[in-house]
C-alpha cells in the first residue's frame, strides 16, 4: 500500500508554478512596452544609394622573377654503344653530387654543380679503344688499296706491255722463218727441175714450209687471244680488286668518323657532368613547388631537367596567379602597382605584359590559376628573384554608377541582398553586383538612387522590422536601374557565383581590391 501524499506539499508546488508563469508573462509585457519605437533610419546605421566613379582593382600575390634568364639544365643524354658485340648504356640521368648555394654570385666559367659521371667515364674508355681499332682497320685498308692500285699499274704498264712485245717478237721470228723456208723451197724446186737435187729434198722443204706456216698462225692466234681476252680480263680483275679496296677504305673512313663522333659526344657528356656558369650572374634554384621538385645534393636529375637560373637583374617582372574567374578581367597593358615585402612602404610601377592561355597544372587542387606577368618599369637595385610581392592591377574606371558601401551587401542562401530602409520598416531586396572597390560596390540591378540601406545588418536584429515589398516598388526599382523582373530568379550556379577569399563576387566580377 503506497504512502499517502501530503496535500500541503502539492499545493505549494502548484503555487510556485503559477507565480513563475505570471512573472514570465509580466516580464514579456514589460519588454514589449520598452521596445524602441524610433523609425528604422534612426535605429540603424544607414547609407544612401548614390552615384559615384569607381576605380576597381584586382589584388593577387606573386613572386619576383627575371623576364630574361639563362636556364642551366642537365645536358646528359641517353647513349648506347656496342663493344665486341655487347651493348653498353648510359640512361641520360645521374645523381647531383654538389651544387653551389642558392643566391651565390658567380662568374663565367665557375663550377655551379657536379653530376656523377661514372657511367659516362666507362663508356668513354671503351669508345677510345674502339676508335683505336678503327684507326688500325683504316690503315690496313689504305695499305691494301695501295697494293691493289700498284698491281693495276704493274700489269697495265709493265707485264701486259712486255707480254705484248714478246708476242710481237715471236711473230716476227715466225715470219722470218717462213720467209727463209719459202726461199729454200723455191730454190729446191728450181734445182729439182734442173736435176741437181732429188725429189725428196723438195718434199722436205715443203714440209718445213707447212711447219713454219703453222707456227706463224699459232703465234698470231696467241697474240690475238692475249690482246682481246686475256689481258683485258686480267686488267679488269685487278681494277675490281682495287675498287673493292677503295670501297673498304671509304667504309673504314666512315666507321672511324662515326666512332670519333661518338667519342667526342661522350667527351662532351663527361664534361657536361661538371656544370659551369655560361656568364656572370646570380644563382636561383629551379624549384617547382607545384610539382614537388626541390633542387638539392643527392637527388636524381634527368635529361633536360632545369637545375638553376641565372637571371638578368636589370629586367625584372612579377609572376602572379590569377583565379580562373578573374582572368577574363585582366588584359595586356593594364597598369599595376607592386608591393614587395623586401621593400616595405615602397610602391613599384609596372604593366601587365602577358596572361597565360592555359592554367598551371596542380594535381592537389581542382581550382585553376593562370599566370599573369607584370613587367616592372624601374626595378630597384637590390630586387632579387623569388621575393614575395603583392600585385594590384587597375581594371579601369567605372563612371557614374550606383554604389553602396561594401558592408551594406549581405550574402544569404547564395544570393546578394540589401536591407532597404522605409518609414514603416526594412525591406530585404535582392541586388545584382557589378564592379567594386574595397569600400564601394556597384549595384547594377535592385536599388534606386536616393534609397537608404542598412550598413552591416544583423539578421537577428532586423527580423522584427521586416516588411513585405510591394510589387509596384519592385517594378519601379527595376525600371530605375534598367533591370528586368528576373531579380527573384536563382543566381548563376557556376564558379562565378561563389564568394570566397580569392577575390570574386557572386556575379563573377573582380572585387579583390587594394586598400
Amino acid at each position: 500500500m503506497s504512502p499517502r501524499r501530503n496535500p500541503w506539499v502539492v499545493l505549494g508546488k502548484i503555487t510556485l508554478v503559477a507565480i513563475t508563469t505570471a512573472a514570465a508573462v509580466g516580464a514579456w509585457i514589460w519588454m514589449r512596452g520598452r521596445r524602441d519605437v524610433r523609425p528604422p533610419a534612426e535605429r540603424y546605421a544607414v547609407a544612401e544609394v548614390k552615384r559615384a566613379d569607381l576605380y576597381p582593382s584586382l589584388s593577387a600575390s606573386g613572386r619576383v622573377e627575371s623576364s630574361v634568364r639563362t636556364v642551366v639544365e642537365c645536358e646528359l643524354e641517353n647513349v648506347a654503344i656496342g663493344v665486341m658485340g655487347q651493348p653498353l648504356y648510359a640512361g641520360g640521368s645521374s645523381v647531383l653530387l654538389t651544387i653551389v648555394p642558392e643566391g651565390s654570385a658567380v662568374k663565367k666559367g665557375d663550377v655551379l654543380a657536379t653530376l656523377d659521371s661514372s657511367e659516362y667515364d666507362e663508356l668513354l674508355r671503351q669508345q677510345q679503344m674502339t676508335v683505336e681499332r678503327s684507326r688500325a682497320d683504316m690503315r690496313t685498308a689504305e695499305l691494301n688499296m695501295e697494293v691493289a692500285e700498284l698491281a693495276v699499274l704493274e700489269f697495265r704498264d709493265g707485264s701486259m706491255t712486255e707480254a705484248r712485245n714478246d708476242f710481237q717478237r715471236s711473230i716476227s721470228m715466225a715470219e722470218a722463218d717462213m720467209f727463209r723456208v719459202n726461199e729454200r723451197l723455191d730454190w729446191s724446186r728450181r734445182m729439182w727441175k734442173k736435176g741437181y737435187v732429188p725429189k725428196g729434198q723438195v718434199i722436205s722443204e715443203e714440209f718445213n714450209q707447212a711447219k713454219a706456216e703453222f707456227s706463224l698462225s699459232q703465234e698470231r692466234a696467241a697474240y690475238d687471244l692475249f690482246t682481246h681476252w686475256m689481258a683485258p680480263s686480267a686488267l679488269r680483275k685487278l681494277q675490281v680488286q682495287a675498287s673493292i679496296e677503295r670501297n673498304t677504305v671509304a667504309y673504314q673512313r666512315s666507321r672511324l668518323a662515326r666512332n670519333l663522333d661518338r667519342l667526342h659526344k661522350l667527351e662532351r657528356l663527361v664534361a657536361a657532368c661538371t656544370i659551369r656558369a655560361p656568364h656572370d650572374g646570380y644563382v636561383i634554384y629551379a624549384n617547382d613547388q607545384r610539382r614537388g621538385i626541390v633542387i638539392e645534393s643527392g637527388m636524381f636529375v634527368r635529361q633536360k631537367q632545369d637545375l638553376m637560373y641565372l637571371p638578368d637583374l636589370n629586367r625584372m617582372e612579377v609572376v602572379t596567379a590569377l583565379h580562373e574567374s578573374l582572368v577574363k578581367t585582366v588584359g595586356k597593358g593594364m597598369h599595376a602597382k607592386v608591393f614587395v615585402e623586401g621593400f616595405p612602404g615602397r610602391q613599384l610601377e609596372g604593366r601587365v605584359t602577358d596572361v597565360a592561355a592555359l592554367p598551371t597544372a596542380d594535381w592537389r587542387s581542382d581550382v585553376r590559376y593562370f599566370d599573369g606577368k607584370v613587367r616592372l618599369d624601374h626595378p630597384p637595385a637590390n630586387l632579387r628573384p623569388g621575393m614575395t610581392a603583392q600585385v594590384v592591377i587597375d581594371l579601369g574606371e567605372r563612371s557614374d554608377v550606383l554604389t553602396v558601401p561594401a558592408l551594406a551587401v549581405t550574402r544569404e542562401e547564395g544570393r546578394e541582398y540589401c536591407y532597404v530602409v522605409h518609414d514603416e520598416g526594412l525591406e530585404r531586396r535582392q541586388v545584382k553586383l557589378g564592379e567594386g572597390t574595397s569600400d564601394l560596390l556597384e549595384i547594377s540591378e535592385g536599388l534606386r538612387e536616393g534609397e537608404s540601406v542598412v550598413v552591416n545588418p544583423d539578421p537577428s536584429e532586423v527580423a522584427d522590422d521586416m516588411i513585405e515589398a510591394s510589387p509596384a516598388a519592385c517594378e519601379g526599382t527595376l525600371a530605375a536601374t534598367g533591370g528586368s523582373p528576373a531579380a527573384d530568379a536563382p543566381s548563376d550556379p557556376g564558379p562565378s557565383s561563389k564568394s570566397s577569399e580569392d577575390g570574386h563576387d557572386a556575379s563573377g566580377r573582380a572585387v579583390v581590391l587594394s586598400n
